[in-house]
């Protein structure tokens, strides 16, 4: 009878536990245990030792995958205790044959292979000792598998080449063919072929597309994928070339395969129609958009169609009744600018006006990415819609005035005329536009939408402002509206003048407004400029201001200070009830060099939020200070949250890699 030292014993017991939580939670517990313990043999190997006994237990289902699963926890330390119980036995347990393949121990590897020689052996003993050297891999593991394609019995053929696949080994083409011939072992053949990254395997696959088996089919459009992405640096033309001039009957089984249940064969197929421009693949390519999954997929299907995927979509559009029309104009969109025909165009310069609402917006994407001058004027009309549509269009225009260069500034002139809006959605669009644009030509334009009546268009106006280049009247408009009866647009002058150095005396009077919204703001601002005369202002709002978000702004701009008075303000607020505080003053301390600096970050890896000690490490792991490493190595062994440890793993790790 085996005795554990708690908190082992209890937790193992609770491992059989009648309620899920309770298994689940004994797991967890017994998992961060071994990782603190694993380097003491005498409380690992009894614990081992147990949980095999627990794993071949006859009762509790439950229980036996609870200690299955830290065992597969342990690994490779339990891989001693699983091939000790296999060598007791005069029939190895297939269950622990199939552990030895999780636990990823290459030491098994010699035992698995004996298994898998011995002919006398229950037969699916074998299969799970295939199966394990297919998990475990390497070269010793490789090399029996391929000896065990010539067994007598095909069903542990198949076991083999699923292995040798699942180990993404290379087998030599013509030791395949004989296996390919035969309908039993052709679709396993078939994956390992993809791996192969031979050019004879190619005429065997496209063969195995038009196969009468569907599974056969499936997996030899899995191992065409495989193979093109295994040979598109040695020979990166020659697959694409191959599907190019495939028979029609071919093709028409690979855009088959794109509404696959299996998403994985699904995308395989989009790959192959892709590569060979297969331009008949679309409607396929659009039903199967319903999985968000096949997107990207999809829109480089259509970025590498050509011209006449325009058309061929337009056509699914109007026949299927299974294709949606957002997909539709989305993919539209996705086609390359130069060639994209005008009948497309008008597709999406309609879908703007479209009830569904996602229909509109996805018009409006398609527009900003393909669109020409022509969809200017329903762009327009758009952004006279309120909420996503207004804004989805603005972007658009805003995107096709950009690339239209230097004629830009007549496109404007002619589509909004001389008397531009001062209210409204579309005044509000209209003033995104511009902005985006960042021409100072349009100054006077939003300095006068600056005295709108209308509050949101003075918000657009002010933050478009900010957006213009060079100098411009804007900016005194800006310190002018920092009098504005609304705080928002206060807050708005605020954020586009932190690009204006003049304005930093407007801005630190801003500091003192009654609105928090605006202080943030004013200090965002300040702290961007970066100007000196503004650190004793932040220094007064850190000590004063009642509201954290300008606590937490201001705490930025001494970040670049390197004054001592500032590290100890730092310091200082590292110690604060409010973690947000915290957070911002471990960030700023990550330009003091001073060793007072590492100290107390060092001592927020102790602190009781998670997110604290992960500020803490992400800036230690930056400061790349050596005098931190001991501390951070012990941080790192007490640490129980698993975000946190990546970090401090990471920092370790560049300290040690570190010259001294």
């Amino acid at each position: 009878m085996i005795t554990l030292p708690e908190p082992y014993a209890k937790l193992v017991e609770r491992l059989s536990a009648p309620r899920w939580r309770e298994r689940k939670d004994a797991v967890g517990k017994l998992r961060s245990a071994v990782a603190d313990d694993r380097g003491r043999p005498e409380v690992m190997e009894p614990l081992a030792e147990t949980l095999v006994d627990g794993l071949l237990s006859p009762e509790g289902l439950e229980g036996r995958a609870a200690c299955h699963e830290v065992l597969v926890a342990m690994a490779p330390t339990s891989t001693r205790a699983v091939m000790a119980r296999i060598e007791q036995s005069s029939v190895p347990p297939r269950l622990l044959v199939d552990l030895l393949g999780e636990l990823g121990d290459r030491v098994a590897v010699p035992r698995c292979a004996s298994l898998l020689r011995d002919q006398d052996a229950d037969p699916n003993l074998r299969a799970s000792a295939a199966t394990a050297l297919g998990r475990l891999g390497g070269v010793h593991a490789q090399a029996a598998l391929k000896e065990a394609l010539h067994d007598a019995s095909q069903m542990m053929v198949v076991h083999v080449l699923d292995a040798l696949h699942a180990m993404g080994a290379t087998v030599e083409v013509v030791d395949l063919e004989r296996l390919f011939s035969d309908p039993f072992t052709r679709k396993p053949v078939a994956l390992l072929l993809g791996h192969s990254r031979d050019p004879a395997a190619l005429a065997l696959l496209v063969q195995a597309v038009e196969d009468s088996m569907a599974g056969v089919r499936a997996a030899a459009v899995l191992g065409l994928c495989k193979l093109g992405e295994g040979m598109a640096r040695s020979k990166p033309g020659l697959v694409p070339a191959a599907l190019a001039r495939l028979a029609e009957s071919t093709k028409r089984s690979i855009r088959a395969l794109i509404l696959h249940d299996d998403l994985e064969v699904c995308c395989a197929a989009i790959r192959l129609a892709t590569w060979g421009r297969d331009v008949q693949a679309a409607p396929r390519v659009l039903e199967a958009m319903d999985d968000p999954m096949v997107h990207e997929l999809a829109f480089e299907f259509v970025a590498s169609a050509g011209a006449e995927v325009g058309e061929v979509l337009r056509e699914a559009d109007a026949q299927s009744s299974h294709a949606r029309p957002e997909h539709v104009l989305r993919l539209l969109g996705a086609m390359d600018p130069a060639i994209i025909d005008e009948a497309s165009l008008d597709v999406l310069a309609q879908g703007l006006a479209d009830a569904d609402e996602e229909t509109s917006l996805a018009a409006a994407e398609a527009l900003a990415a393909v669109g020409t001058r022509s969809a200017l004027p329903e762009l327009y009309r758009a952004m006279a819609e309120d909420g996503r549509r207004g804004e989805a269009a603005a972007e658009a225009m805003a995107a096709i005035l950009r690339r239209l260069g230097d004629p830009v500034h007549t496109e404007v002139s002619m589509i909004v005329g001389t008397h531009w809006p001062d209210s409204g959605d579309l005044a509000r669009n209209l003033c995104r536009v511009v902005g985006s644009l960042g021409s100072a030509r349009y100054a006077s334009r939003l300095v006068s939408m600056m005295g709108s009546a209308d509050v949101g268009v003075r918000i657009a106006a002010a933050l478009a402002v900010g957006q213009l280049d060079g100098e411009h009247e804007g900016v005194g408009a800006l310190s002018f509206a920092l009098a504005d009866e609304e705080p928002q647009v206060r807050a708005a002058a605020c954020r586009s003048l932190s690009g204006a150095p003049a304005a930093v005396p407007s801005l630190l009077s801003a500091t003192s407004d009654d609105s928090p919204q605006v202080r943030t703001a004013a200090v965002q601002s300040l702290v961007a400029l970066d100007n000196p005369v503004a650190l004793a202002r932040l220094r007064a709002i850190i000590a004063e201001e009642p509201v954290p978000s300008v606590v937490v702004a201001a705490i930025a701009g001494l970040g670049n200070s390197a004054l001592e008075q500032d590290l100890t303000m730092l310091m200082s607020l590292c110690t604060s009830a409010d973690w947000e505080v915290v957070k911002a003053a471990a960030r700023a301390l990550q330009n003091f060099g001073a060793h007072r600096a590492t100290a107390a970050l060092l001592g927020l890896l102790a602190h009781e939020r998670w997110d604290v000690r992960w500020t803490a490490a992400e800036v230690l792991e930056r400061r790349a200070d050596r005098t931190a490493a001991a501390a951070l190595i012990r941080a790192l062994s007490q640490e129980t949250d698993r975000q946190v440890r990546e970090v401090l793993a990471r920092a370790v790790g560049a300290l040690e890699g570190r010259s001294p």
